[in-house]
């Protein structure tokens, strides 16, 4: 059977950088105390109201929400302050 894909906007990607920084906290460390249910409650949002209802959630948490130029859509984690004052060229 071919591999089917999800019609655009209904695929939601999460960076590892976001993952880590904003759900469950870094891999070799605790858990934060005010992560406890964030992968819970992103799941639930998900069966409950797709995309949609998982955008406020993430935003929330500082998350940035990106669609791509063909309706797929990622979760990462925001722009540090200097990449946006130079353009995001590496300092050198």
């Amino acid at each position: 059977m071919p591999k089917t894909r999800k019609p655009p906007g209904e695929n939601v990607r999460i960076t590892a950088a976001a993952w880590y920084a904003q759900v469950v906290g870094l891999p070799d460390g605790p858990i934060p105390p005010h992560f406890t249910g964030r992968q819970e409650a992103m799941l639930q949002a998900m069966e409950a109201g797709g995309p949609e209802a998982v955008r406020p959630i993430v935003e929330s948490w500082g998350l940035v929400w990106k669609v791509g130029p063909r309706g797929g859509i990622t979760v990462d984690v925001p722009p540090r302050e200097d990449d946006a004052e130079d353009g995001g060229a590496a300092a050198n």
